[in-house]
């Protein structure tokens, strides 16, 4: 976690201004380490979501005992709609991306969504994209989590 933080905190400093919000974590690549650099890299908000599952998922293992204490029930219920909600927004998000990108044309990690009420903080489809799975999958895992929780006690 500390990792994301500090690939989150290096981009927002040496790439300080953005056309549309989260392109600076999309416009770089970071490669693997020798040899593996040759074959694949990543984009920074690529990195930062595999790093924050991740972390998030050694966390709750971690703590395994002390979550058994809390209201199980409430918090299926809150995991299950926003699961739901970003489900949504993750598909929404991949079909507004690519009919941009079929009406627009250009660089396909470079188009934002400029067709919502804040037309002037336009969001990057590919950092939203992302990020919206990022919490879909740790919200299905939660979900998850919580059923082996109940099926301990």
């Amino acid at each position: 976690m500390a990792l994301a933080v500090f690939i989150i905190a290096y981009y927002a400093i040496t790439v300080p201004t953005e056309r549309s919000f989260g392109e600076r974590y999309v416009d770089n690549q970071i490669p693997l380490i020798f040899p593996f650099y040759a074959i694949s890299s990543f984009k920074p908000v690529t990195i930062t979501t595999y790093l924050i599952f991740g972390g998030t998922v050694l966390l709750l293992e971690g703590t395994r005992d002390r979550l058994k204490k809390i209201n199980l029930r409430a918090t299926r219920m809150f995991l299950l709609f926003v699961s739901f909600a970003t489900g949504y927004e993750a598909i929404w998000n991949f079909l507004a991306w690519f009919a941009t990108w079929q009406r627009e044309g250009g660089f396909l990690d470079r188009l934002a969504n400029t067709h919502h009420p804040y037309a002037q903080v336009p969001a990057n489809f590919n950092f939203v994209t992302k990020i919206c799975f990022l919490v879909l999958a740790l919200s299905l895992y939660g979900i998850l989590f919580i059923e082996k929780l109940e099926r301990e006690d």
